[in-house]
C-alpha cells in the first residue's frame, strides 16, 4: 500500500521502523534526515503527524508512533519484513557462529546489549545476573550475534540447564566446541585445550552448579589471553575477573503516571504484553479503557517477561478484565514477596501458582509429573509418565493440549512428531508440585522406565540409518538419559531400573563418542548388577561396553580383554549368535591392535563360521574384514585383498540392517585392508583411490574412532606418494579429533605419522622428537600396529644424523622380538633397514648389509609386497654398485622392476628407473 508521504517524513519513518520498540532522540532524527541542515524540532513534530495520519494512528484503537516526552519517539507498531518472518530472517544471519538457531524478539534491551557487548569485548568476563524469567538467556544470545563477526563466528552456547552433576560442567563445555574430555581433573584439560584460541564462550543457566563454573570460568580468564566469557546466573559467580551487568526489569507505568493507551504503550513491558497478547488472540488494539489494568498487571507482574508471557497466554483465552481479577486475588502473596531477599523469584513463583490453579485436576497431575523430563519429551513418553490406571491415553493428550494453550509447555514440530519442553522455570516449579504431593520418586521411576524401554525401541529404529542419524536422534535423548541415571543409581533409585538403563544406554554413549561416561556408568552398573542379571542379556551389553571404551581412551591393557571374555562367555551359554559376533568384533580390535597375530585369526575363523551360520551379509561381510586383517598381519597380502573384495561383495548383495550392531565399523576396515594390501602389492594408484574412499567412509560413519582408525591405518599410502600437502591435512584432521575426543591411542600415531611427515622434508630432529614420543606411548597403551613403521623411519633418522649404533640396536631389537612373536608383517621393512644401516658403516659391514637387504628381498617375494621388495632392491644396487658390481646390482634391480604391476609414478618407483639407468650408462648413484 502506498502512503501519501513526502521523502523527509518516509525517512523519518524508516528510521523508526527500523528499530522498533527503541525510543530514538530527536536530535538523532534530525541529523539522520537532515544532515547538512540545521532545522528546528518543530519540523520533526510535522512531519510525525503526517505519518500518523498516513498510518491512520489513532483509528480503531491501532497505535504506531508513540511521543516519549522529553525523550523522542518509538514505532509502537508491529513490523513483519516483506522477505519472511523474523525467524526466517534469522536463519539466515551470517554471523550466527555456533549459537542455537531461535528468533529473538527484544523489547526495551538494545541498548543494554550494545553496552554490555562493550563490556565484554574491553573486560572479557562479564555475568548477567538477575532471577529466573528476567530474559538473561535471550540477551545473552543478542549479545552473542552482536560480537560474532569480532571473533569470527567462534562463539558457543553452553545450555547448563540439564546439567545434573556439576562435575559434568567442562565436559558440556567440552562437548560444545567438539572436545572430549580425559582427565579426572577436567577443566585444567579444557584449558589447555583452547588456551591459543580466541573465543566466545556464553554459559547459560549457572546458579544450580555455580561452585563449577565459577571454578572453570576463573581458570579460563587468569590463564588465557583471547578467551571471552559470558555467563547468566540468579547469582554471581564471587571469582576474579569477573564483571557483573545486572538484568532489571522491563520499565513498567509507575503507580500515578498517565494512564492513556499511547502513555503506557511507552513502555517496553506493555509493549511485550501487547505483542504476545496479539500473537495469542490475533490483532489487539489496546483502548484507553483497557490501558489502566494493562499497566496495574505490568506492575505487578514486576516487569518480568516470563511472568507478563505467562499472562498474556491467559489473556489471550480469558480476555483482560477477567485475567486481572483473577490476578489481584493473589495481591497479597505479591506484596509480600517484595520484603524477601529473593523478591523476583517469590513474584514469578506466585505467577506460576495463578497459572496452575486455573488447570484442570487433570492438567495438574500431567504438569507436575512430566517435570523429570530434561528438554523435549513426547505425547507418548507423557503418557508413561503421567498415566494412571483407569485413565485413558485420550485425557493425557487433552492435558497435554491444554497445558500447550496455556503456555507452560512449549512445542517443536519435527519431520516426525511434534516435541514437547518445559521451560526451565516452569520445569522447577512443577518439580516442586512433585514434592508438595510426595510424588517424585513415583514421577523419576516412570520416567527413568520409560527412557529404558524408549531407547530399546530406538535403538532398533535407528539400527539402519546412517551413522549421522544415528547421533543425532541419541543427542536428543542425552540430557534425560543422563537424568534418569541419575535418579536410577541415587539413594531412591531402582537397582532392577538403572541395570537396565545403564545396559540400553551404552549404546546413546558409544554412538555419541562419549567413552568415560560410558565406561563409569557401566562400571557403576556391574557393582550393582544383582544375582539374576550376572549371566544376563544385560550383563552381556554392559561388560561389552566397558573394554571398548578402556582401549580407545586408556589402551589395551589385560583388563580389555578379560572383560571382553566375561561377556563373551555370557554370549555363549546363553546361545545368541549376533551377540556373540558383536563381542567377537570387539575382541578382534584388541587382537589386531596389539598385534595378537594368532588371537586375531583364531577369532576370524570362529566369526566366519558363526556367519555362515546366521547367512547374514551383514554378518559374513564382518568376518571377512577380520580374515583380511588377519592375513594382512601374517604378510598375505593377496589372500587379504581377496577377503577384502568377498567383504565388499557381500555388503553389495543386500540391505545393511544392522549397521550398529558390530564393535568397530567394517566397512571402512574393509576399505582400508584393500588400500593397504594393494599399497604393499605396489598398486598404488588403485590403493590412493581406497584409502581416500576409506577416509570418506570413516568420515560417514559420525564415529570419532572409526573416522580416527581410518584414517591413521591409509595415512602411510599418502606418505609413500610423497604427497606432503594431503598428508599434513589429514595428520591434522587426526591429530585435532583424537585430542578433541581423548582418543589417546590415535594421537600418538598421530604424532609418529607426524615425524614420518616432517623426515619426508629432512627436518630429522623434530622427525626423531615425534617418533620416539609415538614408540613410548604407544608400547605403554599396547597399541602396536604402526610401531614398526615408526622404528623404521626413526632408524633411518638416527643414520642420518651419525648414530648407527643407536639405530642398529633398535632395528636388531625389533626383529628379534618380532620373530619371536611370529609377527611377520614388517620383516621386509625392517631387513632393509638393519641392511641401510650397516651399508652406511665401514666396508667390513657390507657384506652383512648385503645378506639384509638379499632377506629383505626374499621376505617381500614371500608376501607378494613388491612395493618393498622394490625399495629393497634399489638399496642393494646402490650398495653392489659401489662395490664394483654393477651386473648383479642391474641384474637385481631389472627383476623387481619388472615384477612392479604398471601404473602411476611414485618416489620408489623413480628412483629405481634412476638407479636402473645410471646403471647402464655407468653415471654415479644416486641417493
Amino acid at each position: 500500500m502506498a502512503l501519501p508521504l513526502g521523502s523527509r517524513a518516509l525517512d523519518i519513518l524508516i528510521h523508526l521502523v527500523e528499530r522498533p520498540g527503541e525510543v530514538i532522540a530527536k536530535q538523532e532524527l534530525i541529523d539522520r534526515v537532515w544532515p547538512d541542515v540545521t532545522v528546528e524540532e518543530g519540523s520533526i513534530r510535522v512531519h510525525v503527524a503526517a505519518i500518523r495520519k498516513a498510518l491512520g494512528d489513532g483509528q480503531f484503537g491501532n497505535r504506531y508512533i508513540a511521543n516519549i516526552k522529553g525523550r523522542g519517539y518509538s514505532f509502537v507498531g508491529t513490523v513483519v519484513p516483506l522477505g519472511g518472518t523474523t525467524e526466517g530472517r534469522n536463519a539466515r544471519s551470517p554471523h550466527q557462529g555456533r549459537l542455537p538457531v531461535r528468533p529473538i524478539t527484544m523489547i526495551g534491551r538494545e541498548t543494554f546489549v550494545r553496552e554490555v557487548s562493550d563490556k565484554l569485548r574491553n573486560d572479557r568476563f562479564v555475568t548477567l545476573l538477575g532471577p529466573g524469567g528476567i530474559g538473561k538467556t535471550t540477551i545473552a544470545l543478542a549479545i552473542g550475534r552482536v560480537a560474532a563477526e569480532g571473533f569470527g563466528s567462534e562463539i558457543y552456547f553452553v545450555d547448563l540447564e540439564s546439567l545434573a552433576d556439576p562435575h559434568h560442567v567442562a565436559a558440556a563445555v567440552a562437548i560444545s566446541l567438539g572436545l572430549a574430555l580425559k582427565s579426572r581433573d577436567p577443566g585444567p584439560e579444557l584449558v589447555e585445550l583452547i588456551r591459543s584460541r580466541k573465543l566466545l564462550i556464553i554459559l547459560d543457566s549457572c546458579e544450580h552448579v555455580i561452585e563449577a563454573v565459577a571454578s572453570l570460568a576463573e581458570q579460563l580468564y587468569q590463564q588465557t589471553e583471547e578467551i571471552h566469557v559470558l555467563t547468566t546466573s540468579r547469582e554471581l559467580l564471587k571469582v576474579e575477573g569477573e564483571h557483573c551487568c545486572r538484568v532489571l526489569p522491563l520499565d513498567f507505568p509507575p503507580e500515578g503516571s498517565e494512564q492513556t493507551a499511547n502513555a503506557v504503550l511507552r513502555y517496553p513491558a506493555v509493549q511485550l504484553f501487547v505483542r504476545r497478547v496479539a500473537a495469542r488472540a490475533g490483532s489487539v488494539a489496546l483502548t484507553d479503557k483497557e490501558a489502566p489494568f494493562v499497566a496495574e498487571l505490568c506492575r505487578k507482574l514486576d516487569g518480568i517477561p516470563l511472568a507478563i508471557e505467562l499472562v498474556a497466554g491467559q489473556v489471550a483465552a480469558l480476555g483482560l478484565k477477567s485475567t486481572v481479577d483473577l490476578l489481584v486475588s493473589r495481591l497479597e502473596l505479591l506484596k509480600l514477596s517484595h520484603r524477601t531477599a529473593v523478591a523476583r523469584h517469590r513474584t514469578l513463583k506466585a505467577t506460576l501458582d495463578w497459572s496452575y490453579d486455573l488447570l484442570s485436576d487433570a492438567e495438574r497431575i500431567v504438569f507436575r509429573r512430566i517435570a523429570p523430563f530434561v528438554g523435549h519429551f513426547t505425547l507418548d513418553g507423557a503418557r508413561s509418565v503421567a498415566g494412571e490406571p483407569g485413565v485413558g491415553a485420550e485425557e493425557i493428550f487433552d492435558a497435554v493440549a491444554g497445558l500447550v494453550e496455556k503456555s507452560l509447555i512449549a512445542t517443536r514440530i519435527d519431520a516426525a512428531q511434534a516435541q514437547y519442553r518445559l521451560l526451565d522455570t516452569t520445569r522447577a516449579y512443577a518439580l516442586e508440585k512433585l514434592e508438595e504431593h510426595a510424588e517424585v520418586d513415583m514421577a523419576l521411576g516412570r520416567h527413568a522406565e520409560y527412557l529404558a524401554g524408549h531407547l530399546e525401541t530406538l535403538r532398533e529404529a535407528l539400527s539402519g540409518l546412517p551413522g549421522a542419524e544415528r547421533v543425532a536422534a541419541y543427542s536428543d535423548q542425552l540430557s534425560n538419559v543422563r537424568a534418569a541415571l541419575e535418579w536410577s543409581f541415587g539413594p531412591q533409585g531402582d537397582a532392577e531400573i538403572a541395570t537396565r538403563l545403564a545396559a540400553v544406554s551404552t549404546q546413546v554413549f558409544l554412538e555419541l563418542s562419549l567413552l568415560i561416561e560410558c565406561q563409569a556408568w557401566a562400571q557403576r552398573a556391574m557393582a550393582s548388577l544383582g544375582n539374576p542379571h550376572r549371566d544376563s542379556h544385560r550383563a552381556m551389553e554392559i561388560s561389552a561396553s566397558i573394554p571398548l571404551a578402556m582401549m580407545h581412551t586408556e589402551g589395551n591393557d589385560q583388563r580389555v580383554r578379560t572383560a571382553f571374555v566375561k561377556a563373551l562367555e555370557i554370549a555363549i551359554e546363553r546361545g545368541d549368535l549376533r551377540y556373540e559376533l558383536r563381542i567377537l568384533s570387539g575382541l578382534f580390535t584388541y587382537s589386531h591392535w596389539t598385534m595378537d597375530i594368532r588371537g586375531a585369526t583364531d577369532i576370524a575363523v570362529r566369526s566366519k563360521k558363526l556367519a555362515l551360520r546366521t547367512g547374514d551379509h551383514d554378518d559374513m561381510a564382518l568376518a571377512e574384514a577380520m580374515l583380511a586383517a588377519s592375513e594382512h598381519l601374517l604378510g598375505n597380502h593377496l589372500a587379504a585383498q581377496l577377503h577384502c573384495e568377498s567383504g565388499l561383495r557381500h555388503l553389495a548383495s543386500g540391505p545393511r540392517s544392522r549397521t550398529e550392531l558390530y564393535l568397530f565399523h567394517y566397512t571402512s576396515f574393509l576399505l582400508v585392508g584393500m588400500a593397504r594390501s594393494l599399497l604393499y602389492r605396489g598398486l598404488l594408484d588403485q590403493s590412493l583411490d581406497y584409502a581416500r574412499r576409506a577416509r570418506e567412509e570413516g568420515q560417514r560413519s559420525g564415529n570419532p574412532a572409526t573416522f580416527c582408525r581410518s584414517v591413521a591405518l591409509v595415512l602411510p599410502v599418502f606418505l609413500a606418494m610423497a604427497d606432503l600437502k594431503q598428508s599434513d591435512q589429514y595428520i591434522g584432521e587426526l591429530s585435532e579429533l583424537s585430542a578433541a575426543r581423548s582418543l589417546m591411542p590415535y594421537r600418538s600415531i598421530a604424532a609418529g605419522l607426524k615425524g614420518q611427515w616432517l623426515l619426508l622434508q629432512d627436518n630429522r630432529i623434530e622427525a626423531i622428537q615425534l617418533l620416539k614420543r609415538a614408540l613410548e606411548e604407544l608400547h605403554v597403551q599396547r597399541h602396536e600396529m604402526l610401531n614398526m613403521d615408526f622404528t623404521c623411519d626413526l632408524a633411518a633418522a638416527l643414520v642420518d644424523l651419525g648414530e648407527n649404533d643407536e639405530a642398529l640396536t633398535l632395528t636388531v631389537d625389533a626383529i628379534a622380538q618380532q620373530q619371536r612373536a611370529g609377527k611377520l608383517l614388517h620383516m621386509p621393512a625392517l631387513f632393509r633397514m638393519k641392511g641401510l644401516i650397516l651399508a652406511s658403516r665401514s666396508a667390513e659391514d657390507h657384506s652383512g648389509a648385503e645378506e639384509s637387504l638379499l632377506s629383505a628381498i626374499d621376505w617381500a617375494k614371500r608376501q607378494s609386497a613388491t612395493l618393498f621388495e622394490l625399495r629393497a632392491a634399489t638399496d642393494l644396487a646402490g650398495l653392489l654398485r659401489k662395490q664394483g658390481r654393477a651386473p648383479e646390482a642391474y641384474e637385481y634391480l631389472n627383476a623387481s622392476l619388472d615384477r612392479m604391476p604398471a601404473g602411476i609414478s611414485f618416489p620408489a618407483r623413480t628412483r629405481a628407473v634412476q638407479m636402473l639407468s645410471q646403471l647402464q650408462s655407468g653415471t654415479e648413484d644416486v641417493g
